[in-house]
């Protein structure tokens, strides 16, 4: 299925009203315009996806509608500056991705903002998962036939970069491995696997929701997933740990945040509407469908992933000079 389709599917899923178990704050309650839920890539990117399948559940369970909005741009650098700008009320929140909360302020100095005292952290969406793909032409059938290639071969190999999570999860695979390769960096995922499918580059990290139709065409072969577990829509490819590599240390992660100062019992209501629309079977029906592994989180456990991996972002970008 295409991105836009699934898309569409998203826009067309009905919406079943629930009630919170922690009230409506007065002033929030009373304002009855719509909740605006930015994202930070373009349309029909996964993360807009995920937001058009969120969106109406949370709307209804907070009684406002709740409206996406793309501010598409500089990893999500632009969508997370426009919501610190923002009054810290609800009425305006982010499905954010690791990019714009890690790799930014990792790789840009001075860094942007700070992802830990600039937002306020109201609960995880889930976790992307990623296929290691090749070109069908070459002859490697498993990751140790392609690591044992490219280190006899070292730079024959181009792999292709679609974002900053791949640039990194690239790099640490390289670098445990031992082996180079040609790195080529694009400005989106689409781009990238276009080359990949004509030939040009011969590696790719790829989001499940990318790749999918193009791996039920075999224009691509997959050789391993980065997830915790096999995709059921790709059941004989294993897994990163399967195949005998080290789990990447950078987290694909997607949840929603607010401006910085939110009230600790907006957070709380905002973190328990999340949590129902994440319970929801058709929610995670379509989350398995475009390549994201659904979960939920307190809002503290979100600020502590944050922290987390802030430091694991860090210490990669520096060990494998990836500094912008």
């Amino acid at each position: 299925m295409s991105k836009v389709n699934l898309r569409r599917s998203a826009l067309k899923l009905l919406a079943t009203p629930f009630a919170l178990s922690v009230p409506l704050t007065s002033a929030f309650a009373q304002d009855k315009k719509a909740v605006r839920l930015l994202v930070g890539f373009p349309a029909a990117s996964i993360s807009d996806i995920v937001a058009r399948l969120i969106a109406p559940h949370l709307g209804i369970a907070l009684g406002r509608n709740a409206i996406v909005e793309v501010k598409a741009g500089a990893d999500g650098q632009i969508a997370a500056q426009d919501l610190i700008r923002q009054p810290a009320d609800g009425s305006s929140l982010f499905v954010a991705t690791n990019s714009p909360l890690q790799a930014v302020p990792a790789m840009r100095q001075p860094p942007p903002y700070d992802p830990i005292t600039d937002f306020s952290h109201i609960g995880y969406i889930g976790r992307y998962v990623h296929f290691l793909l090749v070109t069908r032409d070459v002859p490697f059938s498993n990751v140790n036939e392609l690591f044992a290639y490219a280190k006899a071969n070292p730079g024959k190999l181009n792999v292709a970069n679609g974002a900053t999570f791949q640039k990194v999860a690239t790099a640490q695979l390289l670098s445990d491995t031992d082996t180079q390769m040609n790195q080529v960096n694009y400005k989106g995922e689409p781009a990238a696997l276009t080359d990949l499918v004509a030939g040009r580059v011969h590696v790719m990290i790829c989001s499940q929701g990318v790749a999918l139709e193009f791996l039920k065409d075999k224009r691509v072969r997959a050789l391993a997933v980065n997830a915790t577990r096999r995709s059921p829509f790709a059941p004989d490819v294993p897994t990163l740990a399967e195949a005998g590599l080290k789990p990447i240390e950078v987290v694909p992660w997607v949840a929603l945040i607010g401006p910085a100062g939110m009230p600790e019992a907006l957070v709380e209501q905002l973190n328990q509407a999340l949590r129902m629309t994440m319970g929801r079977d058709d929610i995670k029906e379509q989350f398995e469908r475009i390549g994201v592994e659904p979960g939920v989180s307190s809002a503290s456990e979100l600020r502590q992933l944050v922290i987390d991996q802030l430091k694991i972002w860090q210490r990669n970008v520096k060990e494998l000079g990836l500094a912008a």
